[in-house]
């Protein structure tokens, strides 16, 4: 791909490529290195997509990135999470979101934080979800709705 084309995306979606990546790894560094990863390899690699669905593309390559990370010997699971970090990160889509809550649901599950953030922080519809983490319509639907529930029930306490 072109040097060009690549600095347009970029400039255009790599704010939302990295609130992604760090509400998957939970890690700012991590994130940034994901992000720096999939500009990279559209770069090197001759990455083809539809008009109109780059996001979608560079969600769905985030959300594969991230997972081999999640895989890999780098991670660790007792690591420290930078909770100042994501709080900055989802502040600056939306300002109505408490601190309360958002702690709320980066303690969820990962299965069921992914579709969740992706509908309510992305926007995308359920089978955009789907296409990105590469599950079915009706895990997506599933998911989401126990993660509102499993919200609903750390927030009644």
């Amino acid at each position: 791909m072109k040097k060009e084309k690549v600095l347009n995306l970029f400039e255009s979606y790599a704010d939302d490529i990295f609130r992604f990546a760090l509400s998957y790894v939970k890690s700012k560094q991590e994130a940034e290195d994901i992000v720096q990863d999939v500009f990279l390899k559209l770069l090197t690699k001759q990455v083809v997509f539809s008009v109109g669905k780059e996001k979608s593309y560079l969600m769905k390559m985030t959300a594969n990135m991230c997972k081999n990370y999640l895989k890999s010997s780098r991670y660790i699971t007792t690591a420290d999470i930078d909770y100042d970090a994501l709080n900055v990160a989802v502040s600056c889509k939306s300002d109505t979101n408490s601190e309360f809550l958002f702690d709320a649901i980066m303690k969820l599950d990962i299965g069921q934080r992914m579709p969740l953030y992706l509908h309510y922080y992305e926007g995308y519809s359920y089978s955009e979800i789907a296409k990105i983490l590469k599950i079915s319509n009706s895990s997506v639907a599933m998911r989401i709705s126990r993660a509102k529930d499993n919200l609903r029930l750390f927030l009644e306490n």
